[in-house]
């Protein structure tokens, strides 16, 4: 009976299992904004959890650098596309594991213990008409996350007047952790 082989496949099972975990946490954050939802996390929130986030996102660009590299021969597409796969795939496996360390548990707290909150940010940004990513007329906010740094469809007349550094409240289902943006006001 081969106990080291057997121990083997499971130990590879685990580690399929866990990267598959890892995986569909990460795609947790995107969902919302697929909705038109603005998850924000708190100022408070992403400062302290900050080197948690570099870590998993460290962890997680030498992971996905490494799975890519062991599989880099599967991909269709010549020597150019395989070595963009490369090129690109720290910094996909970086986003992924810092957005999934900080982002994804203030937003599950959110969904299933959230009550309306009022949390308050910096303005950092509010003259753009549109940004990348299909959000249109958004205020970006200081301190965030990138992806999770703005809220968009932000009105015109709202917007007109923020400038840098100016304070706004946003409202909507959350928790001291984090919010679902669904109304602004500015504070005097």
């Amino acid at each position: 009976m081969d106990t080291s082989g057997e121990q083997l496949v499971g130990f590879r099972r685990l580690v399929a299992i866990s990267a598959a975990i890892w995986l569909l946490l990460g795609m947790l954050p995107v969902f919302p904004k697929l909705f038109g939802c603005d998850f924000l996390p708190s100022i408070e929130w992403a400062s302290k959890s900050s080197t948690f986030g570099l870590s998993a996102g460290l962890i997680s660009a030498v992971l996905m650098l490494w799975a890519v590299l062991k599989g880099v021969h599967r991909i269709p597409g010549g020597e150019v596309k395989q070595g963009l796969t490369v090129l690109f795939s720290p910094l996909f496996g970086y986003f992924w594991g810092k957005t999934t360390a900080v982002i994804v548990g203030p937003m599950m707290l959110a969904l299933i213990a959230g009550h309306q909150v009022e949390l308050t940010f910096m303005v950092e940004r509010a003259d753009r008409d549109s940004y990348r990513g299909g959000c249109r007329s958004p205020l970006e906010l200081q301190g965030l996350p990138w992806l999770f740094d703005r809220i968009c469809g932000v009105p015109n007349d709202f917007r007109h007047g923020l400038a840098p550094g100016r304070r706004v409240v946003v409202i909507g289902r959350g928790t001291s952790f984090g919010i679902f943006a669904e109304s602004l006001r500015q504070v005097d």
